[in-house]
């Protein structure tokens, strides 16, 4: 059986901060605020903002509908990983979360990002040393000018619940 999103995740931060106890994790939210489910990855950054401690291991940072724009502010926190947070059509039902390795992504179609996720986490894996990873949820819609739908809203608090939980458990 595979491992639910949140062993996953998890997992990996544990062993990240296990041989890494200095290293920090950067959060990039990703999406378009303005295009429904798409805010998904953004409202996640956001909330975490002004829900972890100034000085937590965890980075939330804003990467919009462009995240490649961010890499100098990702390189200058020095993280040993790097989650991208976004919307991304898996197959799933709506709200549903995914998290998955970057080199791994295959089947993962994001929406309106001029550079693949895959492609952006690849290359600060070259580039950093860091580990990169996609934490997806399963848009209802991507329309112009629509809410977030509440099945997405609920994955997005879902998301930070456990994110709040993690900071506060000691590895």
């Amino acid at each position: 059986m595979t491992p639910s999103w949140k062993e996953q995740l998890n997992s990996n931060l544990r062993k990240l901060r296990n041989n890494f106890p200095n290293s920090k994790v950067v959060l990039v939210g990703v999406g378009n605020l303005l295009m429904g489910d798409d805010a998904a990855g953004m409202l996640v950054v956001q909330n975490l903002t002004s829900r972890l401690p100034a000085d937590s291991w965890l980075i939330p940072l804003e990467g919009g509908p462009a995240p490649e724009n961010c890499t100098g502010a990702i390189r200058r926190f020095t993280p040993g990983a790097v989650i991208f947070i976004d919307a991304g059509d898996f197959n799933a039902s709506p709200g549903e979360i995914m998290f998955t390795d970057c080199g791994e992504s295959d089947g993962v179609s994001a929406f309106g990002h001029t550079l693949p996720l895959s492609v952006l986490g690849q290359y600060l894996e070259a580039d950093i040393g860091c580990k990169s990873f996609l934490l997806i949820i399963q848009p209802e819609h991507i329309d112009f000018d629509a809410r977030v739908s509440p099945r997405v809203l609920e994955a997005v608090e879902e998301i930070n619940r456990e994110i709040e939980h993690l900071v506060a458990q000691v590895y």
